[in-house]
């Protein structure tokens, strides 16, 4: 079994983040979009921009860009769950049953085991690929090869079925003989109540309101067998939140559009689109909305926290977040989140511009 560095919490206090490297050790560290360990494989430009080594072991991720036609065979990983979300393009989505058309915002599940297949539709399609191990970006890497360019090979070969085979068992791939058929979508607007494949269309999921700011799971633990879960937030502007620490998970924050502020062990950090921040278990963070409709997708390892977003928010159906609402800071459900729930405040909201 592999053993990753895991510094303890109070070592992690004092890491300040690390900036568009890989740092090789569970600490703080940001990736600008475009950034990170870039491999070519069958036309797909995948470059990787967190390892299992940088997460304690606790998940890889990485951006998949490339061009219109090209697509992967049926394929399961044996030992993790994959969670794809689209930035830009056109996706097409395989599970068993059906198939789907995914546009900027939707999201794919996709349980351990699970036989799935995808195929880019528009010519610049891009995703984030997120592994609870990140043994598929590694066989990707062992497959394909290293390369320096920012944008995809238009021209390359599909990837040979012998090839990709080659190395597929010593990563947990698997490869499944099934046909590409146009099948009704089964999924697509609400989560399934376990661990199931699914596809969520971009606004839908389990929403939740507060403070001009609107909260969706895109995931909950009990779809990914309590290893993560995935949370879209949406708003305007917005002050800093009370600068606090996680002791038993992880934050990852990923701006999907405009700008985010986040403070991290006394450095505040520009996140943009494509910008990555990941927060380990220690981190003391804070972080703010710069800009107007900003969007975050934030990924937290494991499950513990799922509950902060229902104390601090109430349900509703909108899709949309309210500007200039009359809610209240809801101190009460802020206590309940600090009596149960793995959250240590040490210290009010940081200044703007304070630590850069």
């Amino acid at each position: 079994m592999t053993t990753f560095d895991i510094p303890v919490l109070d070592e992690v206090h004092a890491v300040a983040p690390q900036l568009d490297t890989l740092p090789g050790r569970c600490v703080p560290y940001a990736m600008a979009a475009g950034e990170g360990e870039r491999h070519e494989l069958g036309g797909q430009l995948i470059t990787v921009i967190a390892r299992p080594e940088d997460t304690g072991g606790q998940f890889g991720a990485a951006y998949v860009y490339g061009g219109k036609g090209t697509e992967t065979p049926f394929l399961s990983h044996d030992r993790e769950h994959r969670f794809l979300y689209v930035t830009d393009g056109r996706l097409q989505v395989w599970l068993p049953g059906e198939s789907h058309l995914l546009v900027p915002g939707d999201s794919v599940t996709v349980p351990a085991g699970t036989p799935y297949a995808y195929r880019m539709l528009a010519h610049r399609t891009r995703f984030l690929s997120w592994l609870t191990v990140g043994d598929g970006h590694r066989w990707s890497q062992a497959t394909g090869h290293a390369t320096q360019s920012h944008v995809f090979d238009s021209a390359a070969a599909p990837m040979s079925d012998a090839r990709q085979s080659e190395l597929a068992d010593r990563f947990g791939i698997r490869f499944h003989d099934l046909e590409k058929k146009d099948l009704p979508a089964v999924t697509g607007t609400a989560l399934p109540a376990a661990e199931s494949p699914y596809v969520l269309q971009a606004g839908e999921g389990d929403r939740w309101a507060s403070l001009d700011q609107l909260n969706t799971y895109l995931a909950r633990p009990r779809n990914t067998g309590g290893t993560y879960f995935a949370m879209h937030t949406m708003g305007g502007k917005s002050s800093y939140i009370p600068r606090h620490f996680h002791r038993e998970h992880t934050e990852n924050f990923f701006c999907i559009e405009g700008r985010i502020l986040l403070h991290a062990n006394g450095r505040e950090i520009t996140l943009t689109k494509g910008d990555f921040l990941h927060a380990p278990a220690g981190t003391i963070h804070s972080f703010a909305f710069d800009s107007h409709d900003t969007q975050m997708l934030g990924l937290l390892t494991t499950g513990v926290f799922e509950k902060f977003f229902e104390y601090m928010n109430v349900p509703t159906d909108a899709h949309v977040h309210t500007e200039g609402g009359d809610m209240q800071f809801p101190a009460d459900g802020f206590a309940r989140a600090r009596a149960e729930l793995d959250l240590e405040v040490v210290g009010p909201p940081p200044a703007r511009g304070a630590g850069r």
